[in-house]
């Protein structure tokens, strides 16, 4: 009866908040930015709940708990030649640490590059026009930001 119990505590119990940060990563914000979907069914998925946007080409989303918010950018367009799309994980109950250590290995593994010479609390990975930044300021949320610039694609 006990091990019944417990198994389906772990079921239930909702994900770590580094896993989350992770499966956002790789759920939504690498396909987003590079191009590979639009559709939200990761989104709701993972439980997120669009909110209000401040701006016509921006989306955001909460997660239920309220734990992450993402927010979705896209400016200019391959017709003119520079297009850029955004997005930002603001995970607020992850540190740094653990969001790092939970990003890292995924972003080796899909052949980001980390970029040398960087401070340890500030790191950058790059690969063929996308770019992953984590920071976190004090007393603030560790924040992932995804970038794809055709721009930088190029290189």
């Amino acid at each position: 009866m006990f091990a019944f119990a417990l198994a389906a505590a772990l079921i239930v119990a909702p994900a770590q908040s580094s896993d989350m940060t992770r499966s956002i990563l790789t759920d939504v914000c690498l396909p987003y930015v590079t191009g590979e979907t639009s559709d939200t069914v990761a989104l709701e998925f993972l439980g997120f709940v669009e909110t209000p946007a401040p701006e016509a080409d921006t989306r955001t989303f909460q997660s239920e708990d309220q734990a992450h918010l993402l927010r979705l950018t896209t400016e200019g367009s391959v017709a003119d030649g520079n297009l850029n799309r955004v997005c930002v994980i603001q995970a607020r109950r992850d540190a740094l640490d653990r969001a790092k250590a939970s990003l890292t290995p995924v972003l080796r593994q899909q052949g980001f590059t980390a970029e040398a010479g960087l401070p340890a609390d500030r790191p950058i990975w790059t690969r063929q026009g996308v770019t992953v930044s984590l920071r976190q300021n004090p007393g603030a949320a560790a924040i992932v930001r995804v970038t794809y610039s055709s721009l930088d694609a190029g290189l």
